[in-house]
């Protein structure tokens, strides 16, 4: 899926969070958006998903193979999630529903959007289970049940199971440690290649990014500062904030103990 944002603001309470974003997603590729915290990231990717906060203002263009988001009806919107974009959290331990096991949280977007018969659904999510790399018998466990790496997998589970064409992965591997991080990193990547679907992988670490997308966009104070080939900004960043995020990715590398592996993801 395309994606184009142009001249994108968001404001809240009058305190502007964005400012004047121009960003491009190819069909087929992986971009990320790397910037530190607060910088405007996740608003970027809630605005592509219509999921802003009431009262935000929102200005510019968020252009989806032609569809024009910004502005755009709440039933429309809610057609958008998990049908043409699927959206990894942060935080899986908050954003999968502790009621609903794993099968449920799985299958919810497929109830959502297409008339499958039960054992159609069935199929289906185990299949996408077998993909993520969850064993079979976890189907009926809920997530306080689960490792974080394991909720993050269903987390990846849910957001591509309808087989959307843009996938947003908002920080998906903060909470974990870097072994698990690295086989999050890898099973996102070769499933989005898989399916030739695009991502915009939202990051505030280099390391990850590097691993996870071809070209980049550095965020700062909501405006974007440069952007160009993952590889070629890590190798010689052009902003203060490009060298600067460049160096933590370095320093955290470096400090990057090899004992953090729970055998958990």
């Amino acid at each position: 899926m395309a994606v184009v944002t142009d001249r994108l603001g968001i404001a809240i309470a009058g305190r502007q969070i964005v400012k004047d974003v121009h960003l491009e997603i190819h069909d087929g590729q992986r971009v990320g958006l790397i910037g530190s915290s607060g910088s405007g990231k996740s608003m970027i990717a809630r605005a592509m998903m219509g999921l802003l906060p009431p009262g935000t203002d929102v200005s510019g263009t968020i252009d989806l193979n032609g569809e024009q988001v910004v502005g755009m009806r709440d039933a429309d919107l809610a057609a958008l999630r998990g049908a043409a974009v699927g959206m990894v959290f942060q935080n899986p331990g908050i954003s999968l529903n502790p009621l609903l096991t794993v099968g449920q949280q799985i299958a919810l977007p497929l109830r959502l959007h297409y008339a499958l018969s039960r054992e159609e659904l069935g199929q289906r999510v185990r299949a996408m289970m077998t993909r993520a790399g969850l064993p079979e018998e976890l189907i009926d466990r809920r997530p306080h049940q689960l490792s974080g790496g394991q909720q993050q997998r269903v987390g990846i589970a849910c957001a591509l199971v309808a087989s959307p064409r843009l996938i947003i992965a908002d920080e998906p591997t903060t909470a974990l440690d870097s072994l698990t991080q690295r086989q999050i990193v890898d099973l996102l990547v070769s499933l989005v290649d898989e399916a030739g679907a695009s991502m915009l992988f939202i990051t505030h670490d280099f390391s990850v990014l590097a691993h996870a997308t071809q070209y980049c966009y550095v965020l700062d104070a909501g405006r974007i500062v440069e952007h160009g080939a993952t590889a070629a900004l890590l190798e010689s960043p052009a902003s203060e904030t490009g060298e600067r995020l460049v160096m933590a990715a370095q320093q955290l590398t470096l400090h990057r103990g090899k004992g953090d592996d729970d055998g958990r993801a």
